[in-house]
């Protein structure tokens, strides 16, 4: 069946999540980000708590994204497993600290068309104690999958994004880099870590049925990876 637009007008979804300090050691071992900050190694009693690596909120969002690729969309279970993440726009308002409670909210706000199937875009905001954590726009394409009618989107306004690099910035020498290398068990390590389980990532049978040549590292996993890399290299 086609995606729908429909989506746009099903009801927001929400569910209230414990971010505690043992999912977000796990979920920074599993990217793998091995900064002391992140873990209860050095100093359990750290003013504030255990730092969180800054692409938790995917793992948190995790819960609610199985649920939105159903609700609205006219997609059946075997559509649904063709979803691949292909955009991610993350904006943090606060740092976040383990063992903080946060109330998790979804919406579909735009359907589209690319040449390899339709998309969907979900926003998710996160609240804590009234105050805004963490928005995300989070765009899945579904491999194969036609769109039904035009693309269309709701129009609500979205941060502004960051400001260009300086002209000429792109053409200068790397100040520096770092290599991330992939292991066969990486997909299988962050499902588990990070609560993110679709088996495109971890069963060969599963990724091949959808058009995949064998599984594929989670996006999230791959930008975790980075903003690692840039937080170290800062």
């Amino acid at each position: 069946m086609p995606l729908s637009p429909t989506a746009l007008t099903a009801p927001a979804q929400s569910i209230d999540l414990l971010l505690d300090a043992r999912w977000t050691m796990a979920y920074a071992a599993g990217v793998p980000d091995q900064r002391p900050e992140l873990y209860a190694t050095d100093d359990t009693r750290r003013p504030g708590g255990v730092v969180v690596h800054p692409l938790l909120p995917v793992a948190a969002e995790w819960q609610l994204i199985t649920s939105m690729r159903a609700t609205g969309t006219g997609l059946d279970p075997s559509e649904t497993r063709r979803g691949i993440h292909v955009g991610h726009d993350l904006v943090l308002t606060a740092p976040i600290v383990a063992g903080t409670q946060v109330h998790l909210s979804a919406r579909t706000v735009a359907v589209g068309r690319r040449r390899a199937g339709a998309t969907q875009t979900v926003e998710f905001t996160a609240t804590s104690d009234g105050s805004v954590l963490w928005q995300t726009r989070m765009t899945s394409l579904y491999l194969g999958v036609e769109l039904e009618g035009d693309p269309v989107a709701d129009g609500t306004p979205w941060p502004d994004a960051p400001a260009a690099a300086p002209a000429g910035a792109a053409d200068g020498a790397a100040v520096s880099s770092e290599t991330s290398p992939v292991r066969t068990v990486d997909a299988h390590v962050y499902s588990e870590c990070a609560r993110i389980w679709n088996p495109i990532h971890t069963d060969i049978a599963v990724a091949r049925s959808v058009g995949l040549a064998a599984p594929i590292l989670h996006g999230t996993a791959t930008l975790a990876r980075g903003v690692s890399i840039a937080t170290e290299l800062a």
